[in-house]
């Protein structure tokens, strides 16, 4: 049986990781917000439209990406680099693409399926049981894309020896703890995240006169630039969980102490 992953120091080595060294997050982070920034002024100058479309949703995936590869090779290898080469980053993205699928599919087919099969109860039973039958597709389906993901930090670090296969043999027996680990890490950026985007809901709210001034585009751009950290922070924090798992999962089963 595969040891119980001790799940309380993974994310206390995970945190620790990465509040120890903001020094080498921030030169990933701010990297990578800075293309950010130009890949949007480029899209905006364009093609504005297609920022709604599939040219939004690319930017996202790359940005992710490129901010996980920086963070799992520092984690994995100590390495101070923002940037990797194209051919990681592209196989980087498509492989998280496939681990996603699964997932997405479980919760795809599934909600219609339990909907058609509870179509006889009355709107007040049928509408608690389906939202019920979405939350635990939705878990499932996540518990699936998490105990594939483990390829993600070899991809990173150019271990071609990791497959899904073995990803999925490697998680065997700890799939609760690394669900509730991977929501444990998300909670404190995304908190920051909920709260700042209702500061700026409610600053959006205020009456303002009709030409805004320098303060309200500094204030926007303040708040443009911590939402990409926040977004920055989670992303990190959710590779370096994932790396974590790959050390003590796959690289050094036996071995339960964190590594450094």
């Amino acid at each position: 049986m595969p040891a119980s992953l001790p799940l309380s120091r993974v994310i206390d080595a995970v945190y620790g990781r990465l509040f120890g060294n903001l020094g080498a997050f921030l030169r990933v982070a701010l990297a990578w917000i800075a293309v950010t920034v130009v890949l949007i002024v480029a899209l905006a100058i364009l093609a504005p439209q297609a920022w709604d479309g599939p040219g939004g949703s690319f930017i996202t995936a790359v940005i992710g990406a490129g901010t996980a590869i920086g963070w799992h090779r520092f984690v994995l290898r100590e390495e101070r680099r923002a940037f990797s080469g194209a051919n990681t980053l592209a196989r980087y993205v498509l492989l998280a693409v496939v681990a996603v699928l699964p997932g997405a599919a479980i919760v795809l087919i599934g909600i219609p399926a339990i909907a058609a099969l509870l179509r006889g109860l009355d709107d007040r039973a049928g509408a608690a049981a389906i939202t019920a039958v979405i939350i635990l597709l939705a878990v499932v389906g996540a518990a699936v894309t998490f105990r594939l993901s483990l390829i993600l930090p070899a991809v990173a670090i150019g271990d071609r020896s990791m497959t899904f296969r073995r990803s999925w043999a490697a998680t065997r027996g700890n799939v609760a703890r690394i669900f509730v680990g991977c929501i444990v890490v998300q909670i404190p950026p995304w908190l920051g995240i909920g709260l700042l985007t209702w500061l700026l809901e409610r600053w959006q709210g205020l009456p303002t006169s009709a030409e805004p001034d320098a303060g309200d585009y500094v204030f926007a751009v303040i708040a443009a630039v911590l939402l990409l950290l926040l977004s920055a922070l989670a992303t990190a924090l959710f590779a370096g969980f994932l790396s974590e798992l790959y050390l003590r999962l796959y690289l050094d089963p036996e071995d339960p102490a964190p590594l450094s």
